[in-house]
């Protein structure tokens, strides 16, 4: 018969097993019991680790918000900096087509009008002429009336070479300029007494002025019409500002003066690229030769 050291130990309460921490013992459900969960104890290591970690994080995210303002700056300049020179970039290339346009587009139009102008100035010269002029009346040659933009004459500059022959049209607005060298309107017509005033482009559609600083006192300016050779005689130049408009004066330079000689004077920008001034050529006319006699000593080289 088991004895009571034999006997099963009696159940232990529950608030005895948590004291006891007994092994097995199964703790209640904190579901509306009076038990309270038991404290689990966080050991003083784990706390100051764990500060710790916090502390080095919050220091590397410092120190890295610290190194990206820089970046950020470095970025945007250079971003403007890309900007900035992509703008720069377009803009030469934009240069770069105008100056193309400006000093070799126009000159192509130029050859082209030029060559249109030439032969419509020769078959107007095949027509019947107009009534003569009086003998040895120089001062009023014959010259049919012509529209703007339409062929007055021929200028020929043995210094230039032989083959430059510009047309000289009627008119000095831009768009006639445009078309070749132009006839002031109101000063003489070629061989008249007065002022022949011929204004002409330096550096484009075909520039036919561009070495006219190259000219001497004593070069000859022949000037060819339907049926003779006017042939001047540089007499000297000079740079004025844009509105010295006296030099267009029927004798240059003296307003009001009544002429008694057939001038010419040619006008260009200067220097070249620039229209601040402008350069001055001035002639007087020596020689007057019928075509029916030939090309004149000048055109001969003599």
């Amino acid at each position: 018969m088991p004895t009571a050291r034999d006997s099963p130990d009696p159940p232990l309460s529950a608030d005895a097993a948590v004291a006891s921490g007994a092994p097995g013992v199964a703790l209640p459900v904190a579901s509306g019991g009076d038990v309270d969960p038991p404290t689990v104890a966080v050991p003083a290591w784990t706390v100051a680790e764990g500060a710790a970690a916090t502390e080095v994080a919050a220091t590397e995210v410092a120190a890295t918000e610290v190194a990206a303002g820089p970046r950020r700056g470095r970025s945007l300049a250079g971003r403007l900096a890309r900007g900035l020179g992509e703008l720069l970039m377009t803009a030469g290339i934009l240069v770069a087509l105008f100056l193309t346009y400006q000093l070799w587009v126009t000159d192509l139009f130029a050859e082209r009008t030029q060559d249109h102008l030439h032969q419509q100035l020769v078959e107007a010269w095949h027509k019947p002429p107009p009534a003569p002029a009086p003998a040895g009346d120089r001062a009023r040659p014959v010259i049919p009336p012509v529209e703007l933009g339409d062929g007055v004459a021929i200028l020929r500059v043995p210094r230039f070479g032989s083959d430059y022959a510009p047309v000289v049209v009627e008119g000095v607005a831009v768009a006639d300029l445009r078309r070749g060298p132009g006839h002031m309107p109101g000063t003489a017509m070629p061989g008249q007494v007065g002022n022949f005033v011929v204004s002409g482009h330096r550096t484009t559609y075909g520039k036919p002025f561009n070495r006219i600083d190259e000219l001497k006192t004593g070069d000859p300016l022949v000037v060819e019409v339907r049926d003779r050779y006017y042939t001047y005689r540089v007499t000297g130049s000079e740079v004025v500002t844009p509105n010295r408009i006296d030099v267009a004066d029927p004798v240059p330079k003296r307003p009001g003066v009544t002429p008694t000689k057939s001038l010419i004077t040619l006008t260009t920008c200067h220097p070249k690229f620039s229209a601040s001034h402008r350069l001055i050529v001035y002639g007087e006319l020596v020689d007057t030769t019928a075509k029916s006699a030939g090309l004149p000593a000048a055109l001969k080289g003599e």
